[in-house]
């Protein structure tokens, strides 16, 4: 089973409800630890990560464990706006899926911060239909209904003094100590 088929496994097993007074969307899915090149390695153990979609954009509110302590760890959202337009096997970063224009494809900062010391760690943030200033490419969130979403957990290493703004808004390797790495990822289907 591919590592998207597996996702899309668990996605569909996470919990989607319509708050109908609010017109909001609310779905949970688990967290991943993966590896290079995103290949899935396991879950984490209790980790979940939910979207409130709503027709204003997007709040993420991820929970995790297993994160360095001391670590600049940012939250990146990369948003298949159309996510029909993705290739064979549904929508996958590691296949250019992005990159196609008709996916619509953006890569968005969320949130970030040092990790703590305590075994659980809390990232929350809102993404802004149209709002592309904190994308890195694309045109940002379009379709916050009918966007398939990946997070992505990113590690800059150990805090770099005096660089810790842009630690948290670059994806640049200027601004990771060492080396920056993804880690863990939690996908969440169009409308989950």
């Amino acid at each position: 089973m591919t590592v998207i088929g597996l996702f899309s496994l668990m996605v569909g097993v996470g919990t989607t409800n319509a708050a109908e007074a609010s017109g909001a969307v609310i779905g949970t899915s688990p967290v991943a630890v993966i590896g290079p090149g995103h290949v899935f390695l396991n879950w984490v153990p209790g980790a979940s990560s939910t979207l409130v979609r709503t027709s204003n954009g997007i709040s993420v509110s991820l929970q995790t464990s297993g994160l360095p302590a001391g670590h600049a760890v940012t939250v990146w959202m990369l948003i298949f706006n159309n996510p029909g337009a993705c290739g064979a096997g549904g929508c996958d970063e590691t296949h250019g899926d992005l990159n196609v224009p008709a996916v619509q494809g953006s890569v968005q900062h969320v949130t970030g911060h040092i990790v703590g010391s305590t075994a659980t760690t809390t990232f929350a943030g809102h993404i802004s239909v149209g709002d592309a200033a904190n994308a890195f490419v694309g045109p940002g969130l379009l379709n916050p209904y009918g966007a398939e979403v990946h997070l992505i957990v990113r590690d800059h290493g150990e805090m770099l003094p005096g660089s810790l703004v842009e630690q948290f808004n670059s994806n640049s390797p200027t601004f990771c100590n060492v080396a920056c790495f993804d880690i863990q990822k939690s996908v969440h289907l169009a409308g989950a």
